[in-house]
């Protein structure tokens, strides 16, 4: 198996994922604090379609992520991203919506990118930058953060009383 097809499968998989962590989960549910300082279901679920873009960037995917004021995360954002003004929050499902809306466009911009491509070295600093500073390891990390988001999202849902999240 390639990088590419690995990176993908863990793409795919997050998109499973991200559906199943939420499912069951309504608006009101979405923006309680379990424990402050804690993030709410909402803030992650919103943060992960933010980090999307970071996916959509790579494989050249002409997706529009709305919303994005009130997800970010500064250190990985533009100072024109982090001034801009707050429009509305949405609701847990819009935000569902636009990541399924947008899945099929990334991923077939991150399966068009060639496997030569992925080998190539960036100057974009990353987490995982000193190990790999190729667009591979960028998006391995990015793959990484998908995961752990989703997992903060699943120990919330368990605080809530809900099921665990399943992975079919």
């Amino acid at each position: 198996m390639t990088v590419k097809k690995i990176l993908i499968a863990q793409y795919d998989l997050h998109n499973l994922l991200f559906n199943n962590v939420i499912a069951d989960i309504n608006d009101a549910e979405s923006n309680q604090s379990i424990l402050e300082p804690m993030n709410n279901v909402k803030w992650l679920a919103g943060h992960l379609l933010w980090a999307q873009r970071n996916l959509a960037r790579m494989g050249g995917a002409d997706v529009i992520i709305p919303w994005m004021e009130h997800f970010l995360q500064k250190n990985a954002s533009t100072p024109e991203e982090i001034n801009a003004p707050k429009g509305e929050f949405p609701t847990l499902q819009q935000i569902k919506d636009k990541w399924n809306e947008i899945n099929l466009p990334i991923r077939a911009g991150l399966e068009s990118l060639p496997e030569e491509t992925l080998n190539q070295i960036i100057s974009s600093n990353h987490p995982l930058f000193p190990f790999d500073d190729t667009l591979a390891g960028l998006l391995a990390f990015i793959n990484h953060h998908q995961a752990y988001t989703i997992g903060q999202i699943g120990i919330l849902r368990r605080g809530m009383g809900k099921e665990a999240m399943k992975y079919d």
